[in-house]
């Protein structure tokens, strides 16, 4: 059985059946008007603390949900979270959130003055209201972190006096 002969194929054919992506020849292209093409957008790369806060967290399993922070700070709540979650190796199967929340608050207040808040656990809603520069939320392994701070005022207190 002889096969019959393929005809050449039109040029409409040709550029109907190309797979995307494969340009064709110049030649092709001639008296088809060129389409505009958009601007490539720039390509961002992130500063130098963005990429070592990347490497950290990527390192000590944690998984950044949402931040206004420093970098700085952050990396300092991974390392002390870490460093919690792997202190105690008979609470590694269930780790005691409220002994996570209280070591990562008296740390920061510590380091970073008076008024942090801090929320662990595996399932909770929140909304809150943060200083500038002093809120992160992150996940390690199955448990997510809140920490916060919020302003302190001082208190004015009246003195009464007895008669």
């Amino acid at each position: 059985m002889e096969r019959p002969e393929m005809e050449a194929k039109t040029e409409d054919e040709t550029r109907r059946r190309r797979p995307r992506g494969v340009r064709p020849n110049k030649q092709l292209m001639v008296g088809r008007a060129a389409r505009p093409t958009l601007p490539s957008p720039a390509v961002t790369r992130p500063l130098g603390s963005e990429v070592k806060l990347e490497a950290v967290a990527v390192d000590l399993n944690v998984r950044l949900r949402s931040a206004d922070m420093p970098a700085v700070m952050q990396v300092r709540a991974f390392r002390c979270t870490r460093s919690l979650l792997n202190a105690n190796p008979e609470e590694k199967k269930k780790p005691n959130p409220t002994h996570l929340a209280m070591s990562l608050k008296k740390e920061f207040d510590a380091l970073y003055g008076p008024a942090w808040h801090c929320i662990v656990g595996k399932s909770f809603g929140s909304f809150v209201t943060h200083s500038s520069g002093g809120f992160v939320y992150y996940s390690v392994e199955k448990l997510s972190f809140l920490l916060f701070k919020t302003q302190v005022r001082p208190v004015k207190t009246r003195q009464i006096r007895y008669v």
